[in-house]
């Protein structure tokens, strides 16, 4: 018979091998172990910590395991002891899994091939957190009969049978439910028992080194790494296919009873930022009541010891004073209650690589430890259901201690489907805007992007208006800004761009009367209308405004198409005097802006827009904008040109709802703050009727201290924050979200570089130029979404769109260099 291996663990199999320490799943999370053990499993909700709205958001994400804690305390036995009660606490298994891979788009979507192709090459990570605890059995259901067969099924196969654990499965599945704990699914598990090889097959051939384990993807490489330098990975060739996983324990902590709030206690943040592939922690639970009658016998014990080490010259005062104050704030933590203990919590995490000095990775309020010649029993107890325990470096901790250490963190935003905005910073998970979701839900219509200048909303724009026109949503952008060309883009997406050129010389495609198919909304529409333009020029519009509004009811009760047309009717029956109507008619005729809001002739059709996305650009036609700062109560007294520019922007915003009403459509209005002087009270009732007509508006502002003060924070119910170097802007912009959180004031106004000629600023919300003409980091937009949960998105299209969405003048002197070469190329 051949001799054994001196260290069969060194063996390098030639088939893989399978290892667990579970059997197959069953059903509702019951999964039994290989040593007879049943576990049940639930999967835990996962929340964003670093980037909550407040800082009680950010604790309020580990309030399930703590509870999960508490009420697993409440089922150990009665007794007061620890020695007494100790057999009954309940094992517990979280098991927090972060594993890399690629992004794969939802297969149901619509555009899911245009997403694999612009984002499939983009890293993403699969992180789950599983809770486990293992069951108790009791022998039949408290008959004889079923005691017997209990024990026959028993001695028969092993173990006991399923029917055992009815009972405590019933009570465990409850605990877990009130926890909001959910039953995981095939996948997860399979991901609990597979992690360090992706979530790919758990069976890989291994080399285990003493302070890391390497993991193959065939056995032959495996053969080959060990013909290399069997002890020495640094000698293999990069060409070999495999991944290490260096296993930590959790030696101490420092954390006493630091608050939640305290960055500190999320010592998981760090870990998972050093490349932590899966955070393995296991614990009894204590009810808060034994741990403080162990206390009080421990503490009469403990300050004699420490009086006896004063007295022996071993301990000077202030060491003692120190000691005191530590025992103290255990006694008052404990005094009215106090949280359940976690007993002999073993930590054991696995970092991603080969990792020389582990030390370097230990977060604030704890110190890692190397678990040098114990890698594989390290990998074994990290497994669902193991039976193995490596790790002597084991705990008694408040159940605080982990509950809110940012275990569940994961950012997760936006809505499960629609456009991809992009990826949240954090931990690379895609986030999706529908145009739908605020309607279905029945909640605020409005979503506002809010940025400066060059931060990157107008290429957000463009990118969420190409997904929505594949979706096959109808769509309006309005973008009069100056030296704007967003024309390529349509294009590309197949859309169609009209001009206000169009609009002026036709007659009044933008009527209140063609636009409102509701009488009385026609009418308060156009008198509003010829108030805010006031051909009069003076204060004759206020005398005359009973008299105007009269006559348009009038006309449009007898027939009238127009505004200008029911004017005429009512003039001609001599139910207004011609000297009120005739200087409405003049300013039609010298303003032919005007004349794109005012009919006249009844046969005109009103703005109709066609299926797909329509862009409506100023053209040639001059809009002249009052200045940014303007008080809106001084419009009334700005020149003509100004007055006829709002009313044909606030007409175009009503005739595009109108156009889009009951499609599901989408109205994208770039520079807002056009609107909110035009008529401020108009985007309230844009954010009433919206709702009604199913459209989406989506308002893009460089001052977001603009629909703040006009009150319009109850009809937003989304939000993208970008770059705001204005403090005060972007403090606006904070209020108006509700978003409390220090961090994103200073992320908000922070500038590209470190000061003069500095490196990049990766706390910067601007996009980040790599150096050789490419991007380093896509612009970073704080997404707050409909379920009031807030993350940083990076923004960030394919090269291809980026240079087709480029507003810069640079990049609409480069497309239009482009065109004309190959014009001169066709000729």
């Amino acid at each position: 018979m051949a001799k054994k291996p001196a260290n069969s663990a060194l063996t390098i199999p030639i088939l893989p091998q399978f290892e667990t320490r579970a059997r197959r799943p069953l059903f509702d999370g019951l999964w039994p172990g290989i040593d007879g053990s049943m576990w049940l499993w639930r999967s835990v909700p996962m929340g964003s910590v670093p980037d909550a709205r407040t800082e009680e958001g950010a604790v309020a994400v580990g309030h399930g395991l703590a509870n999960a804690y508490e009420a697993l305390a409440a089922f150990a036995g009665s007794g007061a002891h620890r020695s007494q009660v100790k057999s009954t606490y309940r094992d517990t298994h979280a098991l927090l899994l972060n594993v890399p891979t690629t992004f794969k788009a939802n297969p149901k979507s619509p555009i899911a091939d245009e997403l694999n192709r612009e984002y499939g090459d983009r890293p993403t990570i699969q992180r789950v957190l599983l809770f486990g605890v293992r069951l108790k059995a009791t022998t039949g259901n408290g008959t004889l009969k079923s005691a017997v067969d209990s024990v026959w099924e028993t001695l028969r196969y092993g173990g006991s049978p399923l029917s055992d654990y009815e009972k405590d499965h019933r009570d465990m599945a409850m605990v877990f439910s009130r926890a909001g704990f959910s039953v995981p699914s095939l996948q997860e598990l399979h991901l609990a028992d597979s992690w360090w090889n992706y979530g790919l097959a758990k069976g890989v051939p291994v080399l285990l080194h003493d302070e890391h384990i390497h993991f193959f993807h065939s056995a032959a490489e495996a053969r080959a790494a060990v013909d290399i330098n069997r002890l020495d990975c640094r000698d293999w060739p990069e060409a070999i296919g495999e991944h290490a996983i260096s296993f930590a324990a959790v030696e101490s902590f420092d954390l006493d009873f630091t608050p939640a709030t305290d960055t500190k206690a999320r010592w998981v943040i760090p870990l998972l930022e050093n490349g932590a592939r899966g955070i393995s922690i296991r614990a009894k639970v204590e009810p808060s009541k034994v741990t403080r009658n162990e206390l009080r016998g421990q503490q009469r014990r403990y300050r004699a010891d420490l009086s006896e080490l004063q007295a022996q010259g071993k301990m000077d005062r202030a060491e003692l004073e120190e000691r005191e104050t530590q025992l103290t704030s255990i006694e008052r933590a404990y005094a009215n209650g106090g949280p359940a203990t976690l007993m002999d919590t073993s930590v054991i995490v696995g970092f991603s690589g080969v990792i020389d000095d582990i030390d370097k990775f230990s977060p604030p309020g704890a110190e890692l430890s190397p678990m040098l010649n114990r890698q594989g029993t390290a990998w074994h107890e990290t497994m669902a259901n193991s039976a193995v325990r490596a790790n002597p470096l084991q705990h008694d901790l408040p159940q605080t201690t982990i509950s809110y250490s940012a275990l569940p963190t994961l950012t997760r935003i936006g809505d499960a489907d629609g456009a991809m905005i992009g990826m949240t910073e954090d931990d690379r998970q895609p986030a999706y805007l529908s145009p739908v979701a605020a309607a279905d839900e029945d909640t605020l219509p409005f979503l506002y992007v809010l940025a400066a200048t060059r931060a990157g909303k107008t290429m957000l724009l463009q990118n969420i208006a190409h997904q929505f026109n594949r979706l096959l949503h109808p769509q309006v952008i309005i973008d009069f800004k100056k030296n704007s060309d967003l024309s390529d883009m349509v294009r590309y997406s197949g859309g169609q761009t009209i001009s206000l050129d169009d609009m002026v010389s036709a007659d009044g495609p933008l009527d209140p009367v063609r636009i409102f198919p509701d009488r009385a909304d026609a009418i308060a529409k156009a008198t509003s209308m010829i108030h805010r333009v006031n051909p009069y020029h003076d204060s004759r519009v206020d005398a005359y405004a009973n008299d105007i509004s009269f006559a348009i009811s009038w006309g449009i009760e007898n027939g009238a198409k127009a505004t200008g047309q029911a004017l005429m009717m009512a003039a001609k029956a001599g139910l207004i005097e011609q000297k009120i109507i005739d200087p409405i008619f003049k300013h039609a005729q010298v303003y032919p802006m005007f004349r794109a809001t005012f009919g006249i002739e009844p046969h005109t059709q009103a703005l109709n827009l066609a299926d797909g996305l329509t862009l409506v650009r100023s053209g040639a036609t001059q809009v002249e904008l009052p200045p940014m700062g303007m008080d809106p109560a001084d419009l009334p007294r700005a020149e003509p040109a100004v007055r006829n520019s709002l009313n044909v922007i606030r007409m175009l915003v009503w005739g595009s709802l109108a156009s889009l009403s009951s499609r599901r459509g989408v109205l994208h209005f770039d520079e807002s703050w056009m609107l909110e002087k035009a008529s401020p009270s108009d985007l309230d009732e844009v954010g009433r009727l919206c709702g009604q007509w199913g459209v989406f508006p989506i308002f893009y502002n460089q001052r977001p201290s603009g629909p703040l003060k006009i009150g319009l924070k109850g009809y937003i119910s989304r939000f993208l924050i970008g770059h705001i170097k204005d403090e005060e802007e972007a403090s606006a912009a904070l209020q108006l979200a509700n978003i409390d959180n220090p961090r994103a004031l200073e992320r908000i106004t922070a500038e590209r570089y470190h000061g003069d000629g500095g490196g990049l600023n990766w706390d910067s919300l601007q996009h980040l130029p790599d150096g050789n003409g490419g991007v380093a980091r896509g612009s970073v937009f704080y997404y707050a979404d409909l379920r009031n949960r807030l993350a940083t998105v990076e923004h960030r299209p394919s090269d291809e769109f980026l240079r087709l969405g480029d507003q810069s003048p640079e990049g609409i002197s480069r497309r239009q260099r482009e065109k004309e070469e190959t014009l001169l190329a066709l000729r």
